[in-house]
């Protein structure tokens, strides 16, 4: 606990010398945003909402202390699974607050907060359809999100393991449950998460199964402009200040363990939380 908090105000020592270079250049922040990203963040009514939206409302509020008294606008900007990463290199949104995992590629355009999330990719099918593993989608129709990270995961896996399989591109994660359950498709690879919200927030959560055989297992952050550090360093210390409060997993039971959908807390993401 010494560590952790001596960490945690080494971050905030950092973040208040931050302020004396404002994190924006004016009084808007974009938030980018995805409309299909449930439980992180999906389109409700005039503003969206989840667990990565709300992350990002403390974030906001952090902000506003560096900028008082002026008022901060807040912008909302619906983003893709195939145009994110470019929307949050060349400036068009501020902070990404969806579901983006963190690898190698994008680290090379932007930058990452600390984890919010451990994710792993699987792959979802109908539960008749005799699929047991990766090796089981030999030829078959296989639905991957545009721009996903585990479009390039299983791409690697068809041509190490000559599956020839059938890929069908999607731009909306809803969408591609939605070919799924209309039988266009024999298979949908993403996020466990959003594949399991998927599953059992549908009419016929008995007629899906999420194979155990994982792709990989990957941490989910905000992404941030590289060319923008005192605003990284506002995000990253705002995230451990709500970790340390105990905020944080209050907020992940908001959204990931409710009547409808349970998804506790994995170990990755608790290590991460006592160690920023």
């Amino acid at each position: 606990m010494r560590i952790y908090m001596t960490v945690l105000a080494a971050m905030l020592a950092s973040a208040g010398h931050a302020a004396e270079t404002p994190p924006l250049a004016g009084n808007e922040i974009k938030i980018g945003y995805r409309e299909s990203a449930a439980p992180f963040s999906f389109a409700e009514g005039q503003r969206p909402a989840g667990y990565t939206i709300d992350l990002c409302e403390h974030i906001v509020d952090a902000i506003r202390k560096t900028m008082a008294p002026t008022a901060l606008k807040v912008t909302y900007v619906p983003l893709t699974s195939s145009d994110r990463v470019d929307k949050v290199k060349h400036g068009a949104v501020d902070l990404e607050c969806g579901a983006t995992t963190v690898t190698a590629q994008r680290a090379a355009d932007v930058a990452f907060s600390q984890p919010i999330f451990y994710a792993d990719t699987k792959i979802l099918v109908k539960a008749g359809s005799g699929i047991q593993s990766i090796a089981g989608l030999k030829g078959k129709r296989v639905i991957v999100n545009q721009g996903a990270a585990g479009a390039p995961l299983l791409a690697k896996a068809d041509l190490d393991q000559g599956l020839h399989i059938q890929f069908v591109k999607s731009l909306d994660t809803r969408e591609s449950f939605k070919s799924l359950q209309q039988d266009k498709v024999d298979a949908f690879v993403h996020d466990d998460v959003q594949l399991a919200r998927l599953a059992a927030t549908s009419t016929s959560a008995k007629d899906f199964m999420l194979l155990n055989e994982s792709l990989s297992s990957d941490p989910i952050a905000i992404m941030v402009r590289k060319d923008n550090p005192q605003l990284k360093q506002v995000v990253d210390a705002t995230l451990a200040r709500v970790a340390a409060s105990g905020e944080l997993s209050k907020i992940y039971a908001k959204w990931f363990m409710t009547p409808a959908f349970k998804f506790p807390m994995g170990a990755a993401l608790k290590r991460s939380l006592k160690m920023p």
